[in-house]
């Protein structure tokens, strides 16, 4: 149970009475609107800048005449000097935080009542009468109570039975190889026979026409 702050807003209505001679009360069946605001309250993460202020220095170069130098007519010697000062620079730097931020959260409703007032009055809004109020609220908080309870479960199971399979197997056998090869080679002579055929005929008749 915790103790939640509650903001309760209602308009009642007034009468409003004329000069006239006070007549008989008339009744009306009117609404009330009321309406209650409760703040909630929840954590986010924000970010936020942390800063500081550090000095940084700054430089900057600028020329300078050397007239007591000798120089020539329009040349006029000069060197450059550096003028540095410090400058105050803030730097930041965003850090997450928890941090509690309060939400209104508004319910209104209209309640139903009986007014009467006398005939020379009228029934008119006033103005919005608000009072903030303290209610306890009381959570129930659920309970979990687990037990064991058996359960049948079925499933296949297979199971691993050896068998032979045929694998082919290899081996390597010598075998001999006989190639020509040639060994410290020479050249050597050997006599060539040629077989060298004619007819005379034929070789009487070619001298015979020379």
């Amino acid at each position: 149970a915790h103790v939640e702050k509650v903001r309760v807003c209602r308009t009642p209505y007034e009468k409003k009475c004329g000069d006239g001679i006070e007549g008989p009360e008339i009744c009306k069946n009117l609404h009330e609107t009321i309406c209650e605001t409760s703040f909630k309250e929840y954590d986010i993460e924000e970010d936020h800048p942390n800063c500081t202020v550090v000095e940084e220095t700054r430089c900057e170069k600028f020329p300078v005449n050397l007239l007591h130098l000798p120089h020539k007519e329009g040349q006029e010697p000069f060197a450059e000097k550096e003028r540095c000062e410090k400058w105050p620079v803030q730097k930041c730097m965003l850090e997450t935080k928890q941090v509690k931020k309060v939400h209104p959260e508004t319910e209104c409703k209209k309640v139903g009542r009986k007014i009467c007032v006398p005939s020379n009055c009228m029934i008119v809004p006033g103005e919005e009468i608000c009072n903030d109020v303290k209610r306890t609220l009381v959570q129930n908080i659920p309970e979990e109570q687990c037990d064991l309870q058996p359960q049948k479960s079925c499933r296949m199971e297979s199971t691993l039975v050896p068998r032979l399979v045929p694998k082919k197997n290899c081996i390597k056998v010598p075998k001999e190889v006989c190639t020509n090869t040639r060994r410290n080679p020479k050249k050597i002579i050997k006599p060539v026979s040629k077989l060298w055929c004619y007819d005379p005929r034929e070789l009487k008749k070619h001298a015979e026409e020379e």
